[in-house]
């Protein structure tokens, strides 16, 4: 599987620490939503940063994906 690029969004606004804990991927608020971007190489990949934002408690919102590579 060729890595996919997704976006996954939650309620609230990242903060620096919340941003920190996504290092290397874009990290995007507006309003009380944020947006995640990140490269995926594959589905344990995916799990790993659905994980992550189950760690931080977040309210997602929406997980997709944007576009193939």
């Amino acid at each position: 599987m060729a890595p996919q690029m997704y976006e996954l969004r939650f309620k609230g606004a990242a903060s620096e620490t919340l941003a920190a804990g996504f290092e290397g991927y874009e990290v995007t608020s507006q309003g009380d939503v944020t947006t995640v971007r990140a490269l995926i190489p594959d589905q344990a990949a995916l799990q790993g940063v659905l994980s992550q934002v189950h760690a931080f408690g977040l309210d997602l919102l929406e997980v997709r994906m944007v576009s193939a590579r």
